[in-house]
């Protein structure tokens, strides 16, 4: 069984210089800049992504 496919479906490309040490991070942490920076935008307008790749308010239920 195949899993779904993510609601996120991007629309814009964005292309942002970032700093050697936010890759550094990334690579530390096991996330890849373009999930990082999705996490920090969604964070900032109150949301995250819950388990299923949707957005979802901050303070919503945790799946």
């Amino acid at each position: 069984m195949s899993k779904p496919k993510p609601q996120f479906q991007p629309s814009n490309v964005l292309i942002v210089e970032v700093p050697p040490q936010f890759i550094t991070l990334c690579e530390t942490s096991g996330a890849s800049p373009q999930a990082a920076l999705r996490g920090m935008a969604a964070m900032l307008c109150g949301l995250r992504y819950d388990a299923d790749d949707r957005l979802v308010p901050l303070d919503g239920p945790t799946a």
